[in-house]
């Protein structure tokens, strides 16, 4: 977790207050367990990094261009009952998905 420290600037007056703001940046982890695809095993994002587990325990690291976009457009797939391996596979093709070098 990393958290940011914004302070406001003091006036010397009875009606001003200092104040100082600590905002939390959350990582964002979401996981999505596949149990209807023989490809795709299992898919955890974390920020901005999708770990996508392959059948047969193969695990590799993709950056997401647009994380809301992906999980919207996987739900659905899901959802559907679409393939997930067509999906994750044309994801790669269409780089909203980066593999990350080892």
């Amino acid at each position: 977790m990393h958290a940011l420290v914004i302070t406001s600037a003091c006036e010397s007056s009875i009606l001003s207050a200092c104040s100082m703001y600590t905002l939390f940046l959350y990582s964002i982890i979401m996981q999505f367990t596949i149990s209807s695809s023989t490809a795709v095993e299992n898919i955890a994002l974390e920020d901005n990094t999708a770990t996508i587990t392959y059948s047969g325990g193969r695990a590799y690291d993709y950056a997401v261009n647009d994380v809301t976009a992906f999980v919207t457009s996987l739900s659905k797939v899901i959802e559907s009952g679409e393939s997930i391996g067509r999906f994750v596979n044309q994801s790669v093709k269409n780089e909203t998905l980066q593999r990350i070098a080892a």
